[in-house]
């Protein structure tokens, strides 16, 4: 027997409810940015302890829109070997240098490794939580970070719930990608969030998810974006 690799099951009470906020989307005829988009940033970011969160189209551009923000342009950034595409490709899209890390027997970051890898152009530490869990090593690597002056990014695709001795996924490092792809804990067919205490990284990524506008009414762009939104409904 097969099994579909997204094909998510949806209870009918489930079903029902959200297609009346859809309905009430539709009603008010704004599609994306709007009170939905707003009320799951705020809740997410209170959820997992952050300050902000930004809703995007994807966890790659959750990714790639923290690493933008941090000008990691000309830069080296150690990733795990064990991860997905996406891990390091959003790394070459925001302008950096891919340097690849060897992993544990938990398959996540080895801290032992990071250390051999870090040379004067690293800047920054991705650590992947690899099947939702958070890696006790993390603490280890965030420590090497400390030390050398990296920042230190979560790649939290798959983690959204998952906490280490009371921390939730996501507050560990300067900012983390979220992903709602149907295969994730939580799903909206596509979407990711960016979750951050970092007012630098808060305030760019509401600009670079949009075509890099200053606002959303206006046409004034600062920055070069995409069109990264999340749709409301």
């Amino acid at each position: 027997m097969n099994i579909p690799a997204a094909k998510i099951y949806f209870p009918e009470d489930d079903r029902k409810a959200i297609l009346k906020q859809i309905d009430g989307i539709l009603e008010s005829g704004q599609l994306t940015l709007g009170k939905y988009g707003r009320e799951f940033e705020q809740r997410f970011a209170e959820y997992v302890g952050t300050k902000h969160a930004v809703a995007v189209n994807s966890g790659t551009s959750a990714l790639e829109i923290t690493l933008r923000a941090l000008d990691m342009e000309g830069s080296s950034v150690i990733v795990p070997t064990n991860t997905f595409f996406a891990t390091p490709a959003s790394v070459i899209h925001a302008g950096g240098k891919v340097i690849f890390a060897d992993i544990t027997d938990n398959l996540c970051l080895d801290p032992a490794s990071v250390r051999r890898q870090i040379n004067k152009g690293t800047k920054a530490v991705i650590i992947v939580h690899i099947g939702g869990l958070i890696p006790p090593q993390i603490e280890e690597v965030r420590q090497i970070c400390r030390e050398h002056g990296l920042f230190l990014i979560e790649d939290a695709a798959h983690a959204q719930g998952s906490s280490l001795n009371g921390k939730k996924a996501g507050s560990f490092g300067i900012a983390a990608a979220f992903s709602f792809y149907p295969t994730k804990v939580i799903t909206s067919g596509e979407g990711g969030m960016i979750a951050t205490d970092d007012e630098n990284i808060y305030k760019r990524a509401l600009v670079f998810r949009d075509q890099g506008k200053a606002g959303f009414l206006g046409n004034i762009h600062t920055e070069m974006g995409y069109n990264c939104k999340l749709l409301e409904g």
